[in-house]
């Protein structure tokens, strides 16, 4: 297997790019350019038709279209220690997301399609149940696209087949199949179960239910949903209605027809070198937890791309993902990748190595140019906590060294601190957060400039509210000299508001002030 790749490698690879997706193909260019086209135009109609606000990942979507049978092979999923042959496959990962197509396959659009709404619905939906996974993507992968005007809705010739010669499913056994099930899996099963996941969001979509429908699909942004209370039905009374559907309504084309807004784009095309393609399947594997196969292309990549700073860093995730030695070392060499070194540095700070050059300003510029990886903010937060303690604890030896204490009598205990009377001197707001500012003195400096906390997304999809309290040392400068937690409530919020309070600038007016920030969606 491995030398049929290695042969398979040699053939030209081409990438074609856009500013979301990079398409690389043995295939062709025209392969390469069309499939860049249609990714390009389907994600327009998923994005403003059924998706929307859907958080793109930073890395752009890389797409394998392989024409070599032995590549495609190797890469396929496996089930039950078997490959599992298929058109296409979507493999999302840590750093960037990917589809997997077949350049033999004679479907495909509709191959493009599928995968890239099992993009967006892993994007999209917090919960994603295996047969509306696979319904979406089977409902949209039937689009038709011409120009601005996209028909939806259409009956696959083959899918229909299935339905009127093969038994249905109960629909608590469809349910109930997941990504482990002979029926997602088996090739004598898994027709009927991709034709009836397709029937049924085609009813969802088509008959009675769909405003609840896409009410449901809502709800699942932010988690578990129950479809028979959105539905407002049983479970007979849904399973009545779908089968009569099926026997009669469904063989009656009733698309939809809608407007999408062509935004534009530009296509870069360039030849690149086998190992680029290399790189992406290595990727490929470490996503899916097939280490094997990852150290084998990873291997190979050490001798062909020694100088690569991609191949440093996927060398020193597969060494901290397997415990082997030399993690460290990868990721210091990865730190000049433009893309992937801020998550270099947030590999080292996660390894307690942030004392590195570069490291921390590494971080601080992909969180100045506003990147959406919260592990950027964690780490920063990290390295300035990490800071604060060192410091705290240098001055507590140098005072122990110069004031011993004396013993203490026998049955004492050291004087509580006394209870200070905060009064609270000013309210605010900023993005996500609402703050007090409290003394406990005359002395009220003023707060001149906020920086607001960082508030992640996944946070505000689950709809996460917050309190923390932290004491602040204002300076002659009016800088936050010293930030201690007082509480956090949840832990993650005291991290992200260190962090953040530590910018905050006040009136040159040493006082030590309490802040209190209640975090809201």
């Amino acid at each position: 297997m491995v030398g049929a790749l290695v042969f398979s490698l040699f053939l030209s690879w081409v990438q074609v790019s856009s500013d979301t997706y990079i398409v690389k193909s043995s295939a062709g260019l025209d392969t390469a350019k069309r499939v860049l086209k249609e990714l390009e135009t389907f994600h327009q109609l998923l994005g403003t038709f059924a998706f929307r606000n859907t958080d793109l990942p930073e890395l752009p979507i890389e797409v394998l279209v392989v024409s070599d049978d032995a590549t495609m092979k190797e890469l396929e999923p496996e089930y039950n220690g078997h490959k599992v042959q298929v058109a296409g496959f979507y493999q999302r990962g840590d750093d960037r997301d990917f589809i997997v197509l077949s350049g033999r396959s004679d479907t495909l659009t509709s191959v493009v399609y599928h995968e890239l709404s099992h993009y967006f619905v892993s994007r999209r939906l917090a919960s994603r149940p295996t047969w509306l996974n696979e319904g979406l993507s089977e409902y949209f992968s039937t689009a038709v696209i011409r120009d601005d005007e996209v028909t939806l809705g259409g009956i696959p010739p083959e899918r229909l087949q299935v339905l009127k010669t093969t038994p249905l499913l109960p629909l608590k056994e469809l349910f109930a199949v997941d990504s482990n099930s002979a029926y997602y899996n088996e090739s004598s099963k898994v027709g009927v179960y991709y034709a009836e996941t397709w029937a049924f969001v085609h009813y969802m979509l088509h008959g009675v239910h769909e405003v609840q429908f896409k009410e449901y699909l809502e709800a699942l942004t932010k988690g578990d949903a129950n479809l028979l209370r959105f539905l407002n039905t049983n479970e007979r009374e849904l399973e009545n209605g779908f089968q009569n559907y099926v026997r009669t309504s469904i063989q009656v084309p009733t698309r939809k027809t809608a407007k999408v807004a062509p935004q534009g784009w530009s296509m870069d095309i360039q030849m690149i070198p086998d190992t680029d393609a290399e790189m992406s399947i290595a990727e490929i594997f470490l996503s899916n937890g097939r280490l094997a196969e990852a150290r084998q292309h990873l291997q190979k990549l050490a001798g062909l791309a020694p100088d690569s700073s991609r191949v440093s860093y996927y060398r020193g995730v597969f060494a901290r993902i397997t415990g082997e030695p030399g993690a460290r070392e990868f990721f210091v060499d990865a730190l000049q990748d433009s893309f992937l070194g801020p998550r270099a540095a947030v590999q080292l700070v996660e390894l307690g190595d942030w004392r590195i050059p570069t490291v921390q300003s590494t971080l601080e510029e992909a969180a100045a140019m506003g990147t959406r990886n919260p592990r950027v903010y964690l780490a920063l937060a990290t390295i300035n906590t990490d800071k604060i303690r060192e410091i705290e604890q240098t001055a507590r030896l140098k005072k122990k060294a110069s004031e011993p204490v004396p013993p203490l009598p026998r049955d004492t205990r050291p004087p509580a601190e006394p209870q200070l009377n905060w009064r609270k001197y000013i309210d605010g707001k900023a993005d996500h957060v609402k703050y007090q500012v409290l003394s406990a003195s005359d002395r009220q400096p003023e707060v001149r400039t906020v920086l607001a906390p960082y508030y992640p997304a996944e946070l505000a999809e689950q709809k996460l509210s917050g309190e923390v309290v932290v004491d602040v040392q204002v300076t002659d400068e009016g800088k936050a000299g010293g930030v201690w937690l007082v509480s956090a409530t949840p832990d993650l919020f005291g991290t992200l508001a260190t962090a953040a309070v530590r910018e905050w600038e006040f009136e040159p007016l040493p006082e030590k002030i309490r802040v209190v920030l209640q975090f809201s969606p």
